[in-house]
């Protein structure tokens, strides 16, 4: 697989960077997301698949090369869990902000490796198992705090400008500052002192409790919002994915 060229990298920037920015949601889509992230941080993705390689967990993820989606678990079993393990909190956090939904992306516009796209997959699929481990919820100001987190373990440019632009925004338009400047350096330093998320086989740690989990991987929640204090009143019932 031959990797991109610097002129792909600036045309596909170029194109969907310019859709992001002169059209409103929903006329760009995930796929201008999706090609930002390709663009700018195909390299990230390859020293995510180096770090894999590095612990027993990453090369057995790398070999086995799991799916974890929308579809892929049993939202239904995960709702009825006890109320302090990972698996309640991952269900909790995905139906009560309504993430319960496919996401579609069209083949990327360039690829960096089998390895590396493989990262980069299973990264994305576990975006929001980070926001459990941290305790975050998904407010602006929270996805803020998740990226510097994110940037310590592994430094993204996409996460970056978020971090940067975002916390300007939410500091400046939404009245955020406290949270934002006592969150986000607490986030960077957990982010430097744990384990990389990145090898956690999530599948096989549902029943886990979420703060054995977090101390295994010497994570220190800089929310508060999980582990939930009650039970939903919706768990347990059948799960259809919106499509």
């Amino acid at each position: 697989m031959s990797l991109p060229t610097l002129l792909l990298r600036v045309r596909v920037f170029a194109y969907h960077g310019a859709r992001l920015l002169f059209l409103k949601w929903p006329d760009y889509t995930f796929d201008d997301l999706a090609a930002m992230q390709d663009t700018l941080d195909g390299p990230a993705f390859q020293r995510a698949a180096q770090k894999l390689a590095q612990e027993p967990e990453g090369r057995r993820l790398l070999e086995q090369r799991p799916n974890l989606g929308i579809d892929t678990v049993d939202w239904q079993t995960l709702s009825m869990l006890p109320l302090d393990t990972l698996g309640y909190n991952v269900w909790h956090h995905f139906y009560s902000n309504g993430l319960l939904k496919h996401v579609v992306l069209g083949p990327p516009k360039m690829q960096w490796g089998e390895e590396a796209e493989f990262a980069k997959a299973r990264y994305r699929a576990t975006h929001d198992l980070r926001h459990v481990m941290l305790g975050l919820g998904v407010e602006g100001y929270e996805e803020v705090v998740l990226q510097t987190f994110q940037c310590a373990q592994l430094y993204q440019n996409l996460s970056a400008l978020i971090v940067l632009l975002g916390g300007l925004k939410h500091i400046l338009m939404d009245g955020r500052w406290r949270e934002v400047f006592s969150l986000a350096p607490k986030a960077w330093r957990v982010g430097r002192q744990a384990r990389f998320l990145l090898h956690m086989p999530a599948e096989e740690m549902w029943t886990l409790s979420l703060e054995q989990v977090r101390a295994d991987y010497g994570i220190v929640p800089v929310g508060r919002r999980y582990p939930v204090a009650a039970r939903h009143p919706d768990a347990g019932r059948i799960y259809d994915v919106a499509a």
